[in-house]
């Protein structure tokens, strides 16, 4: 039998030749498992790729918008089809450009792809193209998307011909590949789930009933406490055993809401975690805990209305009270298990688990209900204690101190992304205060014309309170009047007698980015910039004024950052080619202005 070895060919061909000439950033050795294909034989193709270490390039799916992904295409062949490539899981590596971690690839990996032959092949030598597409980057700067063509040739073997492996441990490395692809898919959270999931049923159950128990040590559980300690302590008559079913049902309760709520969420598409990222989501959630701490400072009392008690139960009390106020309490704490919902939300949509799904996210519920299930049991002892009172006050106003702390745990967050700060507490205080002091304090001798004229200054107070609140979120700093390149010369620029600065950036290159969101927008830079005519040059998709204009400066990789003197000499000392910091762009823009 004639056996003819693989035969590779390595093509480099770059897309962006504006650029100029591109480094080498990465070579392709193609393999394939057999030393010759039988016709309608099935096999794979797999591609080891090797980054220089100076790079990285972007993964299949990067997890950033702009980012360019890494593509690999194959070239129509007759007789032969192409399944999606599987791609390795990619690294989360840290630059000095990004705040987050990125997706990327480095150094050397293998993408296999599983390749299909038709039965009527000839005999005979035969070629499949195909192109990697990416865009590489160093800690500092990106280069334009570039495509690396190869070539892979091999023999169609005759009938009674039998192929031999080569290449075998390579081969061997394919299924931990796909399981690495299938986990690509899943978030960090969910592969946790999965992981959690693979070691059993019975596993399975007593982790997520002790990651119940543990989401009591979050912080929006409080306001449920004093819920519990108030409904059942008007229940001291009772005996311990009626206790105990009144707080099974509770527990249960509890667990119940929990599940519907996790499965509802995730069918809906919506997640607790993304709400705490909108602003007026959380001023929301902090005037409610504001005004539960003033309930426990005695401003109001929060009862469940007896009409809607009646209509579920018959009665306040009962075990069909008790699995009312359960499910309503649920709802109150949902939001703390909002990283563990979301993730067996995910795999359950993604896995098919309804049926296993809903009896995690039950057991889940039910680790979280054992706390209340023994302080509803014991919660009657409490009117055995000395009825003095003042400890029971003493207690309430420790639970207000903790919904207040609370509601500064929620705030933080969103003051530190807030530019105006001021703006934002000033209104929150306006919405909370016109809430409190127009409508819910419930204080005795209030004549009715003061009711009306409290309630008239609330609402004003509360719609000022949004005002500010909207500027705080909608503010702008101040910012650089950035000139558009459109094919302006050298003098049309310098005619003011201004310093030139010239910004060389590109949608797809993530420090480019860093410097609009972190550099740019400093103060410093603002006040400097009005000495210059500040010049941004789109490089995306240039066109052959943009692409002169950078053969010009010489660019070759992005951000490019250059200075020019008032007098038109460009100060090549302080040219840039990488993402840099407020207080490095100041010195340089002093320097080009001291010239």
């Amino acid at each position: 039998m004639q056996k003819v070895f693989l035969v590779v060919f390595i093509l480099a061909g770059v897309s962006y030749a504006q650029f100029g000439s591109q480094p080498q950033i990465l070579t392709i050795t193609p393999y394939l498992p057999f030393d010759g294909i039988n016709p309608g034989q099935e096999f794979k193709i797999a591609l080891e790729v090797n980054i220089d270490q100076e790079f990285h390039i972007n993964s299949d799916k990067p997890n950033m918008e702009f980012m360019i992904p890494t593509v690999l295409k194959f070239e129509q062949k007759s007789g032969f089809s192409f399944s999606p490539p599987v791609f390795p899981k990619p690294q989360m590596a840290k630059f000095s450009f990004s705040e987050e971690k990125l997706s990327v690839f480095k150094d050397k990996f293998f993408v296999f792809v599983p390749v299909s032959s038709s039965p009527h092949l000839e005999p005979g030598e035969e070629k499949i193209s195909g192109t990697l597409s990416f865009q590489g980057c160093t800690d500092n700067m990106c280069f334009a998307p570039q495509d690396k063509s190869f070539e892979i040739l091999f023999e169609v073997l005759s009938e009674g011909q039998s192929p031999s492996q080569i290449n075998t441990e390579i081969f061997a490395k394919f299924q931990k590949a796909s399981l690495s692809e299938t986990n690509s898919e899943l978030t960090e959270t969910e592969q946790k789930v999965q992981n959690i999931l693979a070691r059993g049923l019975f596993y399975a159950i007593a982790s997520f009933f002790l990651i119940g128990l543990a989401l009591n040590l979050t912080p929006c559980v409080y306001p449920v406490i004093p819920i519990t300690v108030s409904y059942f302590g008007g229940q001291a008559k009772k005996s311990k055993g009626s206790s105990f079913l009144n707080a099974v049902f509770y527990q249960i309760g509890i667990a119940f809401a929990f599940a519907v709520l996790g499965l509802l969420s995730g069918f809906a598409g919506k997640q607790w975690g993304f709400l705490f990222q909108s602003p007026w989501f959380v001023v929301v959630i902090a005037v409610i805990m504001l005004s539960l701490a003033a309930s426990m400072f005695g401003a109001f009392e929060i009862t469940v209305p007896t009409w809607l008690m009646t209509k579920v139960s018959g009665k306040r009390e009962g075990v069909l009270g008790a699995l009312f106020m359960g499910v309503t309490a649920g709802v109150v704490i949902a939001p703390c298990a909002a990283g563990i919902i979301i993730g067996l939300v995910g795999l359950v949509a993604k896995m098919g688990l309804v049926f296993k799904g809903t009896l995690l996210f039950f057991i889940m519920g039910l680790g979280l209900g054992v706390p209340y299930l023994i302080l509803a049991t014991f919660s009657g002892l409490l009117n055995r204690l000395p009825q003095s009172g003042m400890w029971m006050l003493w207690v309430r106003k420790l639970f207000g101190m903790l919904l207040i702390g609370v509601a500064i745990y929620f705030l933080i967050p969103q003051l530190e992304v807030l530019h105006d700060k001021l703006s934002f507490f000033l209104g929150f205080l306006g919405i909370f205060t016109g809430l409190f002091l127009g409508f819910l304090d419930q204080s005795h001798g209030y004549t009715f014309k003061f009711k009306i004229g409290r309630g008239i200054f609330g609402a004003l107070l509360i719609l000022g309170g949004l005002f500010w609140t909207y500027s705080a979120i909608h503010f702008k700093p101040a910012e650089i009047d950035w000139i558009k390149y459109n094919g302006q010369t050298m003098e049309e620029l310098l005619k003011n007698e201004k310093p030139v600065f010239i910004d060389f950036y590109a949608d797809w290159c993530a420090p480019c980015k860093e410097l609009d969101r972190e550099t740019f927008p400093d103060p410093r830079i603002v006040h400097s910039a009005k000495s210059f005519a500040m010049l941004k040059v789109d490089c995306t998709s240039p066109d052959s004024k943009i692409r002169a204009f950078m053969d010009n400066f010489n660019v070759d990789g992005l951000p490019t950052l250059v200075f020019i003197t008032k007098n038109g000499i460009e100060l090549n000392e302080l040219r840039e080619i990488r993402f840099i910091n407020a207080e490095r762009l100041e010195k340089s823009l002093q320097a080009t202005l001291s010239r």
